[in-house]
């Protein structure tokens, strides 16, 4: 069996393991990227809305030919068809085609001196004299460190004894690529309620005037069910739909893993559950994230010290730059799910009889949703609906 030594091995070759290499490479590591599936941005398990700020962040930019198509607000419906805009005088966000997003990062980071190898399902762990060795039938990598990006389904953080996600939290869904529809190609739609999504949402993402992303997760039923259920009822009184293309994947839902490091590890993106409670969304704190990483794990490389105490660094800098607002989403979300339909249509009468729609334009961020929640919970329509919300909330948690 042939074994190679490298200074770091990233397992996943997804938005948050490039970025994470990208940054060792960029720091002098020696830096391998394992791939299981022989294409890299296959299969496509993302809705693909990415905020233009997020991508800055990350150096990625904003103009790239992944990006498909900009959006400049969102339009939000209750169980009941009320409805608000939250929108910016310019384009806030993009629709990005996922598969060639990641070929450009892992251009990114091959330009930096990473190795991308594809076809590698990593089947063991093993930490032997300060290094971890991760093994396939047939071969095998030796590092100073492994910065785990497989995903939702990471066997590795269980493998080396971390608490994975816990699967309640972790949601089915399902969306289709659908052309022949008449849609504003500007305005992103969410919707919600317990006929269109238990416990989560669906969401309409415009591709181009005749084109748009819809999907949705939902928990305790079919997706598939729903999304036709949906489909039907948003463009029903349209000519039928073409499905152009039809992805399905998990949503985290719960925020972060209990501890994202151990020795020679380090836990990325949707494996470490750094993906937003209320939207699902990963790609852009689960690669700021990653960013973190790729730095601690070059420098732990480099000092041949990695230790879980050195190595704590890693999560002690993401928690420093995000944990607060982990923490006030996952509350969120978990208000959320025990909401009744009948309350949520009072949440949103309060949203739009109070302004606070037009309040949330100015100050609302599309990657951290923490602020605005706690604007909103302090105005005085929203503290009217609290009663109705303790009555949902309280009696679940006896």
């Amino acid at each position: 069996m042939g074994v190679e030594e490298v200074d770091v091995t990233v397992v996943g070759a997804g938005p948050a393991g490039l970025i994470a290499a990208r940054e060792s490479s960029r720091r002098g590591a020696n830096v391998i990227v394992l791939e299981e599936h022989d294409e890299i941005g296959s299969p496509c398990h993302c809705a693909g809305l990415l905020s233009l700020e997020g991508l800055k962040r990350l150096g990625i930019p904003q103009d790239g030919e992944f990006v498909q198509n900009k959006v400049r607000g969102a339009k939000f419906f209750s169980p009941s068809g009320l409805s608000f805009t939250v929108e910016k005088d310019e384009d806030t966000a993009c629709v990005v085609d996922r598969k060639a997003l990641d070929k450009f990062l892992a251009r990114q980071a091959a330009e930096s001196g990473a190795f991308i190898r594809t076809n590698f399902h990593v089947e063991q762990l093993k930490q032997t004299r300060g290094k971890i060795t991760v093994l396939r039938r047939g071969g095998a990598v030796t590092s100073k460190v492994v910065v785990d990006a497989e995903g939702v389904a990471s066997r590795i953080v269980r493998e080396a004894g971390l608490k994975p996600l816990p699967r309640e939290c972790v949601l089915p869904a399902l969306q289709f690529d659908l052309s022949g529809i008449s849609l504003n190609p500007k305005y992103v739609e969410i919707h919600l309620g317990s006929k269109v999504a238990p416990k989560f949402f669906a969401w309409v993402i415009p591709l181009r005037k005749n084109a748009a992303r819809v999907g949705l997760a939902c928990k305790g039923a079919n997706p598939k069910t729903y999304l036709r259920r949906f489909i039907e009822r948003r463009f029903g009184s349209e000519r039928q739909p073409r499905v152009e293309a039809s992805r399905s994947g998990l949503i985290v839902t719960c925020g972060p893993i209990e501890r994202t490091y151990t020795d020679n590890l380090i836990v990325v993106g949707d494996a470490a559950g750094q993906v937003k409670p209320l939207t699902g969304g990963g790609v852009i704190l689960g690669g700021e994230c990653a960013s973190i990483a790729g730095e601690v794990a070059a420098e732990a490389a480099k000092e041949s010290n990695a230790t879980k105490d050195s190595l704590e660094r890693y999560e002690r800098l993401w928690r420093r730059r995000l944990g607060w607002e982990f923490k006030i989403t996952r509350l969120a979300r978990r208000v959320l799910n025990r909401l009744s339909d009948k309350t949520l249509d009072k949440i949103f009468k309060a949203v739009i009889e109070g302004g606070l729609d037009e309040e949330a334009a100015v100050f609302s961020d599309m990657d951290l949703h923490g602020e605005t929640i706690l604007r909103l919970l302090r105005s005085r329509e929203v503290l009217k609906v609290l009663p109705a919300t303790l009555r949902d909330f309280l009696p679940q948690l006896k």
